[in-house]
């Protein structure tokens, strides 16, 4: 009889593989594909906790490869605000059950979908401070409670940087020193234990080769024609969660 964590840590490889190859062609989708399936396999505070920790190392290994590239002054607003609200909603998510942490997971990732495919890519976003601070603090929210807070960070950064390496690289750089606050209180507060470490290393394999393998699409592939067919499946994905509870 094949062990439940050996059947757990294959599922998290095939997602951070999945997750990973997305995150490294439209600059994020590792969290939000994660948690859609991540909840089902772990307590809702573990998963978060386990996202968090897998994803680490795909933004650490980007963060590092593109350092040149990345705009300080554009991701700075949005981080601090971002830091800031990003603890303190992590500490009040503590108190919500998983049952309303899931049903708000699944009502964002709808918005999401609607969201991003309505605003396609003429949507332009100027990188003031006003503007930084402002998206930093949806980002915070849904980082805090989801470990979810790249799609208003995307659409952020796509509108105030000129090139994709640029993007790449500081949106990397923001998930990198966003979710390094977060896992230290999510450890702190004993989400992740020693038996959790074969499926986080799983995660980080599947990591390292979706990254590769993203990496070989990035200059070709279609970033368009990606980012509509992920927001489809997020949106419907959401969907199911909501009628899962529903039902």
């Amino acid at each position: 009889m094949i062990d439940p964590m050996t059947t757990t840590s294959f599922a998290l490889f095939l997602i951070a593989l999945a997750g990973s190859f997305l995150q490294t062609n439209i600059g994020f989708g590792f969290p939000v594909l994660a948690m859609i399936f991540l909840p089902s396999l772990f307590p809702f505070p573990t998963a978060v906790a386990i996202c968090q920790v897998v994803a680490f190392a795909s933004t650490a290994y980007l963060t590092i490869r593109y350092r040149e590239h990345i705009s300080w002054s554009t991701m700075l607003p949005l981080l601090v605000i971002s830091l800031a609200t990003g603890a303190l909603v992590t500490i009040f998510s503590w108190s919500i059950a998983q049952r309303s942490l899931e049903m708000l997971l699944g009502g964002l990732l709808v918005l999401i979908c609607i969201f991003s495919i309505a605003s396609k890519e003429s949507l332009r976003i100027r990188p003031t401070i006003g503007n930084g601070a402002a998206f930093g603090l949806i980002a915070g929210f849904g980082n805090g409670l989801f470990g979810i807070g790249g799609p208003p960070v995307a659409i952020y950064l796509m509108g105030g940087l000129p090139t994709k390496d640029a993007y790449l690289a500081t949106i990397q750089c923001y998930f990198l020193l966003s979710n390094a606050s977060t896992i230290g209180l999510r450890l702190a507060h004993g989400e992740v234990q020693s038996r959790h470490m074969l499926p986080i290393l799983c995660g980080w394999a599947g990591i390292a080769l979706g990254t590769f393998t993203g990496l070989k699409f990035f200059r070709s592939l279609s970033k368009q024609n990606l980012r509509i067919a992920v927001h489809a499946f997020v949106g419907i994905s959401g969907l199911v969660i909501i009628a899962k509870h529903l039902s």
